[in-house]
């Protein structure tokens, strides 16, 4: 039974073959690193192996525990070259966990569920996951002041690359150059409809275009690693997420080179001009994020709360900043971002799951990936500079804001459970011991006087009985 004991020694190398392969899928899936430990030691414990040592990085799980004194350590080493942010499969190994730990699943049970995982089919239709990139694509063009044929026109584009989009994911062609193509072609076709007359904001369009395509996980798991002191994943997956922002500028870059060429000019702005009532940018968010967390694979209970938490954060911060708002933009991420890492840690604490499932999806709104494109699209050296300065600012303010939000709500809990209750409890106790009891003993002593002096009463016809200790005082004088 899980967790009964110590797990015999040829039991050994299947439960860190167990941990391992939680490990990989997690990895895999995009999770953080110090969720990746975490789990693997948690599963590892549940069966009865403590001290185990799990070390994750970047692209590589180790995992080593010490059978008895003096005999070799068993170590496995496993590399995780494919990594895709599969949040369905993300949230099946974190309740695989979840169970172990509580112990619903012993060992054979565990292993069936982890090969169940690995063979899963996708948790959208084909219809849905066709559908969800265009869809959020166009709720952030009505969120950022779009009109409705603009967000209709950056619906088409989403649906007319799809097909393409998933061919080259089924591809073994790097990341880099599937969202090189796939942005490139966004913005081949807006240059399209604006040459033959659309009347439309084609940077508005382009714009709406191109947030499916940025890094924002990365980044975010990039500044959680660096804060959890994981230095090299954390420093990786911020290469990683500058490398992708530069496949996305390249392929913009190429297509807007060919539209002018046929002598269209396009621009990268991030602001309409359509005010929109708090009812359309309330759906325009959840249609946003929500799609967004369909596309990344979220489980359906996490879509509608991560799609909730986006529009939390998004509609106060339009408020405080957009047109002349009160508060600096980078002010109103940062408070945005706390936001959003409160709310996911708190749903993935009551839901039990990783707080990516919430907080990834979330954020769309305020990716850096824009300002990274526009750096690279600058026309002088000193714009480029200076727009890269200004992205890695905004990356920075995100990435600080969602772990620290995160930060606070595991610190609340933590100042919760081992001072606040500990010292409650301790203040109950003293008052029952000191003030509950006491009052106690008087109330009790005073029901007993009253009950002595009605018995007295009644037996002498009347007359009020003398109190119990007088009466024993004057018997021990008539006794001498």
């Amino acid at each position: 039974m899980p967790g009964a004991g110590a797990a015999a020694d040829t039991d050994a190398g299947r439960i860190l073959r167990l941990a391992m392969r939680i490990g990989v899928l997690m990895l895999g899936s995009g999770s953080q690193t110090n969720d990746v430990e975490e789990s693997m030691s948690a599963a590892a414990r549940a069966y009865g192996i403590a001290g185990i040592q799990a070390a994750v990085t970047f692209s590589t799980i180790t995992v080593s525990h010490d059978t008895r004194p003096g005999e070799p350590a068993t170590t496995l080493l496993h590399l995780v070259k494919d990594r895709t942010a599969d949040f369905a499969r993300l949230a099946g190994v974190t309740d695989v966990t979840r169970r172990i730990r509580r112990g619903e699943l012993d060992l054979p049970a565990a292993e069936a569920e982890l090969d169940r995982l690995e063979t899963a089919r996708p948790t959208y239709g084909g219809l849905v996951s066709f559908a969800a990139p265009g869809l959020s694509a166009s709720g952030s063009t009505l969120m950022l002041g779009g009109n409705l044929l603009e967000a209709a026109t950056t619906l088409g584009i989403g649906l007319a690359i799809q097909p393409i989009l998933f061919r080259i994911d089924a591809s073994v062609l790097p990341p880099f150059f599937r969202l090189a193509i796939g942005s490139g072609l966004s913005a081949i076709l807006v240059a399209l409809l604006v040459g033959v007359g659309l009347p439309i904001s084609e940077g508005l369009v382009l714009t709406g275009s191109l947030l499916r395509f940025l890094p924002g996980y990365a980044l975010v798991s990039g500044f959680r690693d660096l804060i959890d002191g994981s230095m090299i994943s954390g420093t990786s997956r911020l290469v990683e997420a500058m490398l992708l922002a530069g496949g996305v500028a390249g392929g913009v870059a190429i297509s807007l080179a060919v539209a002018s060429s046929f002598g269209v000019q396009l621009g990268i702005i991030t602001v309409g001009q359509t005010a929109w009532g708090l009812a359309v940018s309330v759906a325009a968010s959840l249609l946003a994020v929500g799609a967004y967390a369909v596309r990344l694979g979220s489980p359906p209970r996490a879509v509608w709360q991560a799609a909730a938490v986006g529009a939390l954060a998004w509609l106060p911060y339009r408020a405080l900043v957009n047109p002349f708002g009160p508060v600096d933009p980078g002010i109103a991420t940062l408070l945005a971002a706390v936001l959003i890492g409160v709310l996911g840690r708190i749903l993935a604490r009551r839901f039990g799951g990783v707080a990516a499932l919430w907080v990834v999806p979330a954020i769309l709104p305020f990716l850096p990936g824009l300002q990274l494109v526009q750096a690279m699209l600058a026309e002088t050296e000193q714009a480029r500079v200076d727009g890269l300065v200004g992205a890695a600012g905004t990356a920075f303010i995100i990435g600080i804001g969602v772990a620290t939000g995160d930060v606070l709500v595991i610190l609340a809990r933590g100042f919760r459970d081992q001072i606040a209750a500990p010292a409650v409890g301790a203040v109950v106790g003293g008052v029952d011991v000191f003030v509950i009891a006491p009052v106690g003993r008087v109330v009790d002593r005073v029901r007993q006087g009253e009950a002595g002096q009605t018995g007295a009463m009644d037996a002498g016809e009347g007359q009020p009985a003398s109190p119990p200790v007088r009466d024993r005082r004057r018997g021990d004088r008539r006794g001498d």
